[in-house]
């Protein structure tokens, strides 16, 4: 999961990096409710509260997970058969866990 924001001059999409799963930890983590970021691409200055965050799924994990599972698949094929293929659970898992972590971020909201 990875928390997005919209530049207000050049309207483009900047991520956040942390390790928070709601928003609540969030506020604990910063002290306050609002983020002080630079964008990437003008090198503006953007205050924003934290409910206008929006967290991603991360696709890195999820193509990692893949990958990973592919090459064990292709490994454990020689020694075990076609049996092997059902390790190809584990991205189809770390997608769902993305997913719900992501959707869990969005709906809380703080006062």
């Amino acid at each position: 999961m990875r928390l997005s924001y919209r530049c207000t001059l050049c309207k483009t999409e900047n991520y956040i990096k942390t390790k928070c799963t709601n928003r609540h930890d969030l506020l604990m983590e910063l002290g306050k409710d609002e983020i002080h970021e630079t964008c990437k691409f003008c090198s503006s200055t953007n205050k924003k509260h934290i409910n206008r965050l929006h967290a991603e799924i991360n696709k890195a994990i999820i193509l990692i997970s893949f990958s990973v599972t592919l090459l064990l698949a292709i490994l454990l094929l020689f020694g075990y058969g076609y049996i092997s293929f059902a390790i190809f659970v584990i991205p189809v898992f770390s997608a769902f866990d993305q997913h719900k972590k992501a959707s869990n971020f969005n709906r809380t909201m703080i006062k």
